[in-house]
Parts: structure tokens; sequence; C-alpha cells
């Protein structure tokens, strides 16, 4: 199964991938840095929420009366479903997988940026000097707005 996005990031590699601006457009190596330092916040966010739903799925007891002594045999049946929805729906519909998904998007996402930035920098010097100095000041984490 091939990447989100793969041949973009590969055009990109290339030098194949291009973009018309209007004399409107600036690039901004800001906004690159930005792009990459929010989508790792992304991606460890989703990493957290992935760990709450394997959680979920392993938790042994849920005091709805699953335990093996209870005849409410419906109990059994919602616990086993709520543990498919958070992380063992073997056709990958749970939480957990799509979860999977989207830090497949977003990892695809920031290696495009990143591969567009590292061409912008190997043709503009200001941009590759202004670039590297964001990277080494700028915060770290999710910048966008709450």
């Amino acid at each position: 199964m091939s990447k989100p996005m793969q041949d973009l990031i590969d055009a990109a590699k290339n030098g194949q991938l291009t973009v018309k601006f209007n004399d409107t457009v600036r690039v901004n190596a800001e906004e690159f840095v930005y792009i990459d330092r929010d989508c790792e916040a992304m991606k460890n966010e989703i990493v957290r929420l992935q760990a709450i739903a394997q959680g979920i799925s392993e938790r042994e007891t849920w005091g709805v009366g699953e335990d093996p002594g209870n005849w409410i045999q419906s109990s059994k049946v919602l616990v086993s479903r709520f543990r498919a929805k958070a992380a063992g729906d073997s056709a990958g519909n749970n939480v957990h997988a799509i979860l999977q998904r989207h830090y497949d998007i977003i990892d695809s996402i920031q290696e495009l940026h990143k591969q567009i930035a590292q061409r912008y920098q190997q043709a503009d010097a200001d941009f590759a000097s202004r670039y590297n100095e964001l990277i080494e000041t700028l915060p770290q984490g999710f910048q966008g707005k709450k």
C-alpha cells in the first residue's frame, strides 16, 4: 500500500513538482517551519489518543455485568463491541486504525512540505538562511489558534 500523497512527495524530491503563484503570493520560511511543527504536534496527539483507544480495548473490567457469572448476555456483547471499536475490529473500522490513517496523511503532508522547503533552500539563499534561523528559534508544538 502506497503512502498518501507519495506521488507528490516523489515529484518534489525529483524537482518535478511545480506550483504557479500570482504576484501577491510570497513564499514564507516561517510558514514552512510552522507547518512542520504543527504536523509533528498533531502526530504526537494522535499517538496519545491511540494509546487511550488501546487501553480501552484492553480494559479487563467494565462493570456493566460482563463477568462470567452474570446472566445478562447483552453486557458481554456490549463490552466486546466497545473493545472492537476501540482497537480490535479486524476490518479497520475502529478508533485506533482510523487515527492511524490520519497520522499517515499528516506525516505525508509534513514530508511533502519538508521536500518543498529543501528545494527552496537549494535555490534561495535568503530563504535558506531564514528557514534555518526559524528552525532554531521558533517554539515546538502546535502554534495554531485554539
